[in-house]
Order: C-alpha cells, then sequence, then structure tokens
C-alpha cells in the first residue's frame, strides 16, 4: 500500500468527516481520530504501511481515555465499527462529488480477519482500494508484471531530517543549482593559481580542495541524480543500519515556472514491490553489469533470477530475467 497516496487521500477526508451527513457523533469522533493517527504515523513515526494497525482496545483509546474491559472493548466496537464503515461510504462520495482527489483508490476500515488469544489479535487499519481492481478478476500468480508502492516515508536521524523533504523553488532551487558551479569554478581558479605560482603550498591546497571536494560530491550527488533522473537510490549516511535501499525521488509540485514547468520536490522515500513469481519481498536497488545506469527491483529470496523492470512513474514493471 502506497503511504504517500494513503497519507494524501486521509488529508483530502479529514475535514469532510465533519462535514457529512451523519447524525451520530461517536462514529465522526473515531473516525476523524483514526485518520489524524494514521497520518501522524506515516509523517512523525515513518512507520511502514504494513504496521500501521491498531487493535480494538487501540481504537477505543483514540477516543476515550482509562483502561477498559475485554467486554467493554467489544460493546464499543459492536456499536461503533459498522457505522464507521458507513460513514467511509459518504467520505468517498463526498470526494468523488467535490472532485478533491484525481486518485484511483477509495479509502476503508478493514481487518486482518485473524482470531484468537492475546498473541493472536486482530488488527484493524485504513486501506487503499483500487476502483478499477473492483471490475478486474484476479491475476495469475505466475504474472510477470510487479506492481510497486511507496511503502514508508522513513523516520531518519536528527542530522539526517533536513535532507527527506527539499523543495526546489525560489532560493533554494538557486542554491541548489549554485553549489556545482562554484566548486567547479573555485577548483578552477586554483588550478590556475597553481600554474602561474607553483608552490609546494599551493599544490597541496588544490589537492586538498579537490578531495575534499570528491568527498562531498560523493555524499549529494544523488540528490543532482534525483532531479535530473527524476529517482535515484539515496546515499548510505541517510539510512539506518537495518534499511537495505531507499530512493530520493523528485516529485512535481502544483507551483509552476514561467516556462509553465512545475516546480519539483526531492523526497526521501522507500518503494517495495510483491513478487508475482514467489510472492516475496522486492527492493528497489541500484542495477548492475548488464543492467547498470538503471533501477531494478531485486527479490528477495531469488535475487538472481527475480529481477524486475522499475518504472517510478507507472509503479510497475516487468520481469527481465
Amino acid at each position: 500500500m502506497d503511504v504517500r497516496t494513503l497519507k494524501g487521500i486521509c488529508e483530502v477526508a479529514l475535514p469532510l468527516v465533519e462535514e457529512a451527513d451523519y447524525s451520530k457523533p461517536m462514529p465522526k469522533a473515531l473516525l476523524s481520530a483514526l485518520i489524524a493517527k494514521t497520518i501522524y504515523l506515516i509523517d512523525d513515526e515513518g512507520l511502514n504501511s504494513d504496521d500501521i494497525m491498531f487493535t480494538s482496545s487501540e481504537l477505543i483509546s483514540l477516543v476515550k481515555t482509562g483502561t477498559f474491559s475485554d467486554s467493554q472493548v467489544a460493546k464499543f466496537k459492536a456499536d461503533h465499527y459498522a457505522e464507521v464503515v458507513k460513514l467511509l461510504v459518504q467520505i468517498n462520495r463526498l470526494m468523488d462529488d467535490k472532485e478533491l482527489t484525481d486518485s484511483k483508490y477509495r479509502i476503508e476500515l478493514s481487518d486482518t480477519g485473524e482470531k484468537g488469544g492475546a498473541k493472536n489479535k486482530k488488527h484493524h487499519f485504513l486501506k487503499l482500494t483500487s476502483i478499477k481492481e473492483e471490475q478486474v478478476v484476479a491475476k495469475s500468480v505466475q504474472s510477470t508484471t510487479i506492481e510497486y508502492q511507496a511503502v514508508q516515508l522513513p523516520k531518519v536521524s536528527w542530522y539526517v531530517k533536513p535532507f527527506t523533504s527539499i523543495e526546489l523553488s525560489a532560493w533554494r532551487l538557486n542554491l541548489f543549482l549554485s553549489i556545482p558551479i562554484i566548486l567547479m569554478v573555485t577548483i578552477y581558479l586554483l588550478f590556475i593559481q597553481s600554474i602561474f605560482t607553483p608552490t609546494a603550498i599551493e599544490i597541496l591546497i588544490l589537492f586538498s580542495f579537490l578531495a575534499i571536494c570528491f568527498l562531498i560530491w560523493r555524499l549529494v550527488f544523488p540528490f543532482y541524480e534525483a532531479n535530473t533522473m527524476r529517482i535515484a537510490i539515496a546515499p548510505q549516511w541517510m539510512m539506518k543500519w537495518s534499511q537495505v535501499t531507499a530512493q530520493i525521488e523528485s516529485v512535481p509540485l502544483s507551483k509552476l515556472r514561467k516556462t509553465g514547468r512545475p516546480y519539483r520536490k526531492l523526497e526521501f522515500v522507500i518503494y517495495e514491490g510483491k513478487c508475482p513469481i514467489c510472492q516475496n519481498r522486492v527492493e528497489v536497488e541500484k542495477g548492475k553489469r548488464q543492467f547498470k545506469g538503471r533501477l531494478i527491483g531485486i527479490c528477495n529470496e531469488s535475487p538472481r533470477e527475480h529481477i524486475f523492470s522499475f518504472d517510478h512513474t507507472l509503479k510497475s514493471g516487468i520481469s527481465i530475467r
């Protein structure tokens, strides 16, 4: 499930909850709290879409304080859960009528369907249902087509946070474009000076500056690659040790330049898919050897054979081996 799409639809749906013609206050309060909590877990906690779930006890805690017995939790769910599902139908209808989103998804309240003891609790979550999927027969398991989703806007360390979302407009765009120019001009001037007055100190300064520039360029190059190629593998310094891979994506904004082209934003994100062959996780990595220069999807369980192309605009790919 694409967390950015989920977040965007939740942000559109949240103010519509109060606007909906629904007489019962508790389902409205519960749905508002559930949507707001989902947005918070995506934005501030950086949770993976598969981890944004709530037990029945956590649902009641969204709107009430204190401790509750199992019977109280069960009664609360019996009284209000179905009402929230009905309310969401109205919210989806309102979004369609007002044309507030061009998304091909509806937002629904669902659960894991698990039953059992304390270690096997049923969990509830907001999910996206593709409108076109309602009209399409299930695909074959052996399909060679894969679908990708931006599953996470990762939670990062404090020193990485300023780089997770960079809007390239106004002075930020000018600064972004001027950095490599300033470095190249400085290198050129130092080089010219070392030719006409070739002292040992000046040559040392030149090579030291070259080494520093090379290090800086290695650290920031993925941002410039993402700006020109629209997506790139994020540098390792942005990722936590537990992360295998992540991407920097250039996302168009609604603001337009004088040329008519949109300003863009560089966003730190993680794309993943499910292998259509073995149903395991597919992660997007930098291609090597015959796939050099491309981003490709590699299956966790069969990284040599289950390899797929990656198109971040269509969020899909096909088997390339």
